[in-house]
C-alpha cells in the first residue's frame, strides 16, 4: 500500500507496519528490505505489546498488558510494616538493672511481651522534673519504640543493636576504671541492657560518692550531681537557696 502510493508523493509517507506478538527478527528486517526493493522512503513497524502506551490496541493485548501492571503495582504497594508499632498489654512481667553513671544512679527497666522478648525500656535518673530525668525519659522511649515496631528482626536483636549504638557514647567526665568505667548515661544505660541479654550481672561501677568523698585532698570541693549546665555540660547544675548554680564552672541563672 504504502509502495503503491509512494510513487506519486516527492516526501516520504508514514505508514506503520504491525506485527503479532511472535513476529522474530527476521520478519522485521524482511519487511524493511521489501520497503526498500519497491522504493518506500521510510518506513514504521511496530510488534503487538512492545510499547506501554500505543494509539490503538485490541482489547486482548490492552487486558494482558494491565494484568501484570497490576500485579506489580500491588507488590510495591505492601507495606513492609502493617502496623506502627504493636499495642502494649494492660500487664508486662520484667526486671530492673542498677547502674552508676556520671550523672548518678540509674534503673534501667526491661519489660517482656510473651516468649522472653524485651517489649518497653523505663529509665529512671535523679529526680522527676530534672534535665537529667527527662533525657532518661527521652532514651526510654526511643529504645521502646524501636521495640514495638512490627518487624521481622526479633526484638532481643533490635535491642542488641541499641546496646551497640550507646556503648562506648563518652562524656564531661566518667566514673571508674578499666573494665568498671562508665563514659555517660548513654553507657550505663548499655550496660545495664547487656546484662539483661547476657542474664549476668554487669561488673559494678566505682563506689558512689560517700565513698570517693574520702579521698579528697583536704580543701577540695566535691563535685555534686545535678542537672545538666547549659554552659558547660557537666551534671553539676544544683538548686540552692532559690537558684541554680553549677559546681564545675561557676555558672549561676541568677
Amino acid at each position: 500500500m504504502q509502495a503503491a502510493m509512494q510513487r506519486f508523493v516527492d516526501n516520504s509517507l508514514s505508514k506503520t507496519c504491525n506485527f503479532p506478538e511472535m513476529a522474530t527478527e527476521e520478519d522485521v528486517a524482511q519487511a524493511y528490505m521489501l520497503a526498500w526493493e519497491l522504493g518506500c522512503k521510510g518506513l514504521t513497524v511496530y510488534v503487538t505489546g512492545s510499547r506501554e502506551k500505543v494509539v490503538l490496541e485490541t482489547h486482548a493485548t490492552a487486558k494482558s498488558k494491565a494484568k501484570p501492571q497490576a500485579e506489580e503495582a500491588k507488590a510495591e504497594a505492601m507495606p513492609m510494616f502493617h502496623e506502627s508499632k504493636k499495642p502494649r498489654p494492660a500487664r508486662l512481667p520484667g526486671s530492673t538493672m542498677q547502674v552508676s553513671t556520671p550523672l548518678g544512679k540509674s534503673f534501667v527497666t526491661v519489660n517482656e511481651n510473651g516468649g522472653g522478648q524485651p517489649f518497653e525500656v523505663f529509665i529512671t535518673t535523679a529526680k522527676a522534673g530534672s534535665e537529667t530525668a527527662a533525657v532518661s525519659e527521652a532514651i526510654g522511649r526511643l529504645i521502646s519504640h524501636i521495640l514495638r515496631l512490627a518487624s521481622p528482626i526479633a526484638p532481643r536483636e533490635r535491642l542488641a543493636e541499641v546496646v551497640r549504638q550507646l556503648a562506648g557514647i563518652g562524656g564531661g567526665r566518667a566514673i571508674g576504671f578499666g573494665p568498671n568505667r562508665v563514659a555517660s548515661l548513654p553507657d550505663g544505660v548499655a550496660r545495664a541492657l547487656a546484662e539483661y541479654l547476657n542474664g549476668s550481672p554487669a561488673p559494678e561501677a566505682e563506689p558512689e560518692a560517700p565513698a570517693r568523698l574520702a579521698a579528697l585532698a583536704p580543701g577540695q570541693m566535691a563535685l555534686k550531681i545535678g542537672d545538666l549546665c547549659p554552659e558547660c555540660g557537666e551534671a553539676a547544675l544544683v538548686n540552692e537557696e532559690g537558684c541554680k548554680k553549677c559546681y564545675a564552672c561557676g555558672y549561676s541563672q541568677c
